[in-house]
């Protein structure tokens, strides 16, 4: 029961701190280094949260368990994203691997939806899914000039 958890832990610290392990290790660009140290970061912050203490007693629009609860379940989302983006070897969108052998698309292996699976007790379970391509095939994500120029090449099909 988070009412009556011991502890002297601040949910607000703990969410600030989850957010900032995130976007430095999981943000666009990514290194095996900085992603282990947010996973590493996660599993600190997981036992922490089992510390936080609520100090708002009150029953009605608690707001202070309302974020406690909210953090408890945003820490497992970001645990998963982070072995997600962990395990994926590759850069796809607008998420770029800095470590060789990672720097482009890799659609034989990782043209997949990342499933991930809870497990309180560790490391969640990670599976893939085939993508169904419906419509239009997976294309490289161009910015600036060579967006500019990419789209001009399609205007000049399209008109043949």
């Amino acid at each position: 029961n988070l009412m009556k958890q011991e502890g002297n832990e601040n949910w607000a610290k703990i969410r600030d701190e989850m957010g900032l392990s995130m976007e430095e290790g999981c943000g666009i660009y990514r290194t095996p280094e900085l992603m282990q140290k947010t996973i590493d970061k996660l599993a600190e912050l997981k036992e922490r949260f089992k510390r936080v203490k609520i100090t708002d007693n009150s029953s009605v629009f608690n707001t202070d368990l309302l974020y406690t609860i909210e953090l408890g379940y945003g820490l497992d989302v970001a645990e998963c994203m982070a072995h997600s983006a962990f395990n994926r070897k590759e850069s796809r969108g607008a998420h770029q691997r800095l470590d060789e052998g990672c720097t482009e698309r890799d659609d034989v292996n990782f043209l997949k939806h990342t499933l991930a699976f809870h497990n309180p007790q560790g490391a969640p379970r990670l599976e893939y899914s085939d993508v169904k391509i419906t419509k239009l095939p997976p294309a490289k994500r161009v910015y600036g000039a060579e967006a500019e120029a990419q789209e001009k090449k399609n205007k000049e099909q399209a008109n043949g």
